[in-house]
């Protein structure tokens, strides 16, 4: 074999084929290492030493843009600063300054409607493990053309979903207070879920009790009509939950919901609940088959009917403190 050494210009050709799939929908990314913006999919690369390539140091959040607005947008970033500081991790910029660049980022790109994910890693160094190795920690800003809307398919929200007990071991109490960006058993539990014909896995605790999906959070409606979500003793702090909770208060005062509470749900609780929901940013998903049990009626029910248009006009039409406007160029 006799191994072509290829050139910048080939690397980096307007249309790479290695860019493809996917690239086409990658609108703009901020790198700190390059100190800008870039909106050539094929330029946005990240350093091969960068700790977080080869030892999976570093965090991340993702929040949509919906109608020119950042959806919970401070949200995000306090909980970035929260993984920051349990994981001793500086972050490269004072926030106010992160916030800066990660809304230009976004303006840049044009998109009203996209997604963003924001990367803070420990930095560039040798390929060793020592986190005090890199001078400095870096930031990654990705602007994404896929929607809220599109981040599951709409047979999911019309029909319902199935989702399955994952095997895959638990995360550590403490390691599942981080978003880190090392994310392998969730991804595993995403794979033995594609293997079993289901869309979501769902992880139980080793006392029985309900934790989380591989990215999203879990919610059930019991038959009394209370909205039951777990503690986060042993998972991720969603934004996406915290915010559908306090959407779903409307649905008290109007008697749809009993009440809500945040305690210990087994997975007996799971069976013989009303309804069982998907919770995450922007999104709410009907789960009507789990463990091949049917959940409810086996259809798509009410609450997650209100919850999803509660969700969609809060997006759209919310107060200030979920809706950050991006001022466009």
């Amino acid at each position: 074999m006799s191994l072509k050494v290829l050139s910048r210009d080939e690397i980096f050709a307007q249309e790479p084929e290695w860019r493809e799939p996917g690239g086409s929908t990658y609108l703009a990314m901020y790198s700190s290492v390059f100190g800008g913006v870039v909106t050539d999919p094929a330029l946005m690369v990240m350093p091969l030493d960068d700790h977080v390539i080869n030892r999976g140091d570093g965090i991340f959040e993702y929040f949509p843009v919906v109608n020119g607005h950042a959806y919970c947008f401070d949200a995000h970033m306090t909980r970035l600063k929260r993984s920051a500081e349990i994981i001793s991790l500086d972050l490269p910029f004072d926030m106010d300054a992160m916030r800066q660049i990660i809304l230009e980022t976004v303006a840049i790109s044009g998109s009203k409607d996209c997604g963003v994910r924001i990367f803070v890693t420990r930095g560039l160094g040798d390929f060793a493990c020592n986190p005090t190795t890199p001078e400095r920690s870096l930031l990654y800003v990705i602007v994404l053309g896929k929607t809220v809307r599109q981040t599951f398919p709409d047979r999911m929200r019309t029909e319902g979903a199935s989702a399955i007990t994952s095997h895959v071991p638990l995360k550590m109490g403490f390691y599942a207070q981080v978003k880190s960006t090392c994310y392998l058993l969730n991804a595993l539990m995403a794979l033995e879920a594609h293997r079993n014909n289901a869309d979501f896995g769902v992880w139980f605790d080793e006392g029985g009790h309900l934790t989380e999906s591989s990215t999203e959070n879990v919610g059930i409606v019991s038959q009394e009509g209370i909205l039951k979500y777990p503690s986060f003793a042993r998972m991720l702090r969603g934004t996406g939950l915290v915010r559908a909770s306090q959407l779903a208060t409307e649905l008290v005062s109007s008697g749809e919901l009993e009440g809500i509470c945040q305690t210990d749900i087994t997975q007996h609780d799971v069976y013989e609940s009303a309804e069982m929901l998907i919770l995450t940013s922007g999104n709410v998903v009907p789960i009507v088959r789990f463990d091949g049990r049917t959940i409810g009626n086996g259809r798509p029910g009410p609450i997650f009917a209100r919850l999803w248009e509660l969700s969609q006009r809060d997006m759209l039409e919310g107060p200030g403190e979920v809706r950050t406007p991006v001022s466009y160029r």
